[in-house]
């Protein structure tokens, strides 16, 4: 009787294993896979610089850039309006990010849609505009992922 409870415990314990899946050999997501690792830094890179550009906080979002690179110079651009213009700003809103590529092992390609609104300070808007399939891309210097 001993031996058939241990022998229904066992094939119990079997089958649920199998089912739950704990059998099965989990690997994590390589960096190169579009569903993760650099692709989604690189989301989250480009977010973030376009959060400090509707903050105004352009040395945080100079910090996401390779220094020199083309979205450099455009958020220095916007900085220098910035301070001819005090009045307005922009808000930034960026979504659907897509076609993530490698086009070598440390410049990443992206598209993404966007919009912008251009506002006072007083809170009066000025107009929404929309863009879509947005091209950026991203190299890595060093350890670190920034926007070219």
């Amino acid at each position: 009787m001993k031996r058939l409870l241990v022998l229904v415990s066992s094939i119990s314990l079997v089958i649920i294993f199998l089912v739950s899946g704990c059998t099965s050999v989990t690997t994590p997501t390589s960096p190169y896979s579009p569903a993760g690792g650099d692709f989604y830094v690189c989301e989250n890179l480009l977010k973030g610089f376009y959060v400090a550009l509707s903050n105004e906080n352009f040395p945080q979002a100079l910090s996401y850039c390779k220094p020199g690179g083309a979205t450099f110079k455009y958020a220095n651009n916007l900085w220098e309006l910035s301070q001819d213009y005090s009045l307005f700003y922009t808000k930034y809103d960026v979504y659907n990010f897509r076609d993530h590529r490698y086009i070598s092992a440390n410049i990443i390609e992206m598209y993404f849609d966007m919009t912008t609104t251009i506002m006072d300070t007083y809170g009066n808007s000025y107009g929404t505009s929309f863009y879509s399939h947005e091209l950026i891309l991203f190299e890595k210097v060093g350890d670190r992922w920034l926007l070219m």
